[in-house]
């Protein structure tokens, strides 16, 4: 039996964008103590920083903290892509749902623990 890589798609800089701010401001606010950028928040033009697709058109870093850790996570492209194959396989309705905008606070908190902790640990 061979097994089958899941092939992520790819998000645009708008749909990062979007996914981030919704988590931001109301999906993960229950486990997420800090989402630092380390590298990208400059291309920003717009404010909050965050909802603005030029920071993650290209490289980023953010350091991420969560609130019962002392553990600094990373939210990196390459984390994103990890991060969407794992939804792919384990909830591939919530890909569904970010691709088609039609996702909730509950679907882009759901991604972003996927991309930074690399499953779902905050319920």
């Amino acid at each position: 039996m061979t097994s089958t890589t899941i092939e992520a798609p790819a998000l645009t800089a708008q749909q990062l964008a979007d996914q981030i701010v919704t988590a931001l401001e109301g999906g993960s606010n229950h486990w997420l103590e800090r989402f630092h950028s380390k590298k990208g928040k400059e291309r920003a033009t717009e404010g909050p920083w965050y909802s603005d697709p030029k920071v993650w058109d290209g490289d980023f870093e953010i350091e991420v903290l969560v609130d019962e850790d002392s553990v600094t996570h990373s939210f990196t492209p390459d984390k994103v892509k990890d991060g969407l194959a794992w939804l792919m396989k384990n909830h591939p309705h919530r890909v569904a749902e970010i691709l088609e905008e039609t996702g909730d606070a509950e679907t882009a908190d759901v991604f972003l623990q996927a991309c930074v902790l690399g499953e779902i640990v905050y319920g």
